[in-house]
Formats: structure tokens, sequence, C-alpha cells
């Protein structure tokens, strides 16, 4: 998957990695609850995003305007999980959201990354606490 980088995720990417696990996966957000591990879907998301959810960054309540990119990819990528893993959403329809995802990037594998996170305004300051 391409990925579009600003300087701020450029600096976090390092060098080539290995492909994500979701234990890795696990591990880094131990909001996504555990009885999903054994997903095919959930595999599949992993090895499909995992570039994306290495740079992932869960918000703080003070970001305003969705915050930089690694925030937005965590409300568009793992906070559905978070949300099941509280118990305000189904399972099942956690899982299809997972799939419409994919489908998503299906489509548009190449510039999917670009399409998460809106354009910000040349000179435009940085979301985040003041």
């Amino acid at each position: 998957m391409e990925t579009c980088h600003s300087p701020t995720t450029r600096k976090s990417t390092g060098s080539v990695q290995a492909p994500m696990t979701v234990e890795e996966f696990l591990a880094r957000f131990p909001e996504v609850p555990r009885d999903l591990r054994d997903e095919p879907i959930l595999e599949e998301y992993v090895k499909v995003f995992g570039s994306l959810l290495r740079l992932t960054q869960k918000p703080t309540p003070c970001m305003r305007d969705g915050g930089d990119a690694q925030h937005v990819f965590y409300v568009r990528l793992v906070n559905d999980l978070a949300i099941y893993g509280i118990g305000l959403a189904k399972r099942d329809r956690t899982l299809a959201r997972l799939a419409t995802i994919l489908d998503q990037y299906r489509a548009q594998p190449s510039t999917f990354a670009c399409t998460l996170v809106p354009q910000r305004a040349p000179g435009a300051p940085r979301s985040g606490c003041t």
C-alpha cells in the first residue's frame, strides 16, 4: 500500500519493517478486545493496514479538527474496534465494518491512505493541545 507521508509520519516510519501481526496489533492497541484474535477478517485487516497501524496514535481529548494523519488513522482504523471493546457495538457489526474498510481499500489500493486524511490548508496550525 502506498502511503501519503507528511513530514511527521515520515520521521516515525524509519526503515521497512516486517508485516504487522495480529499479536503486535493487539499489544499496540490494548483497547481492542482479545476475543477477535482468531478472526480471519482481523488477520487480513492487520496484514493490509499494518504500515498505517504502525503510524497510528490515539488522539487526545483536546484534538481539534480531527488531528494529524496518525490521529485520523486511529479514528478510521481502530476506533470501531475500541467501541466494540467497551461494549457499545456488536461483534458482527464491528467485523462488518472491518470488511467494509477492506472493500474500500480494494477499490483504490494505491490511494486509499490519502483518502483517510482531509487536506489541510497551507500554513494551518497543527491540531492538538496548545
